[in-house]
């Protein structure tokens, strides 16, 4: 009886252990900052949340029993607020030393490809960026977009044949007209809004990736420890190796893209 006894308080125990961790994670509804940036994470027109890194998002709070929240920020109030513990999440992120000050990241979630777009009837021999540039190309970029380390190198040796806007779409109607030979935008995002242009069929993806970099979830160190960081990890492992997903790809990643090296 006494040894009967000793089990089941080590099992309620353990039981108010597991359960503490889990209410930890998910005492309150997760706080997710984005930006619209279909089809990553946008709201559409019937007011709901769609795209591939929300439901990603949606299919791992699910597994662990969380509820989450979106919150429309511009990028920079993300970080902000993500660093004051104010938002639980930020989505579509790469790692770098000055974010990890304040964030944990979760494992890589979706393909983070940069690639240079041009005019389809465009004659390049150049096959790389660096070539492109140096026979005097002229190259547009979107400011405050991380690129990698070699594009931040080409832009501070080539100035004079760099382009930078604020909003990537501009970039469309100067190559059109013939102002920029070429822009630098992410694999998915940019054709995607290429085809909302009627732009798909006349730039198209030139060469293979500039810059790859797969993009994680941010997580507020105001919010989570890394058990929990972990516990995130591992759902969000278990989700991408399941049917659900493997149907978010097919359709958020369209062949063409999957294809890509």
């Amino acid at each position: 009886m006494g040894i009967g006894i000793k089990r089941g308080i080590l099992g309620a125990w353990l039981w108010g252990c597991f359960s503490a961790q889990g209410w930890a994670l998910c005492d309150t509804p997760w706080r997710v900052g984005y930006d619209q940036w279909p089809p990553y994470h946008f709201r559409g027109a019937d007011a709901t949340m769609q795209g591939y890194g929300v439901e990603v998002l949606q299919g791992v709070a699910r597994r662990l029993g969380c509820e989450v929240t979106f919150i429309e920020r511009p990028w920079k109030r993300n970080l902000q607020e993500l660093e004051l513990g104010e938002l639980s999440i930020a989505m579509e992120a790469f790692i770098n030393d000055e974010r990890s000050r304040y964030a944990w990241f979760s494992e890589p979630y979706s393909p983070g490809k940069t690639m240079l777009w041009v005019r389809r009837d465009a004659q390049f021999d150049d096959g790389s960026l660096p070539a492109w540039l140096a026979a005097g190309h002229r190259l547009g970029i979107t400011k405050e977009f991380y690129y990698g380390a070699e594009v931040a190198n080409l832009v501070a040796r080539y100035p004079d044949r760099i382009s930078a806007l604020v909003d990537e779409s501009q970039n469309y109607g100067k190559l059109m007209r013939g102002r920029i030979d070429g822009f630098l935008g992410d694999a998915l995002a940019t054709r995607w809004a290429l085809h909302q242009e009627g732009l798909l069929g006349k730039i198209v993806p030139f060469s293979e990736p500039i810059f790859v970099m797969p993009a994680r979830f941010m997580m507020s160190k105001q919010r989570f420890d890394p058990s929990e960081v972990a516990r995130f990890n591992q759902e969000l492992a278990v989700f991408m190796a399941s049917p659900e997903y493997d149907a978010l790809l097919r359709r958020y990643f369209p062949e063409a893209i999957r294809s890509e090296p």
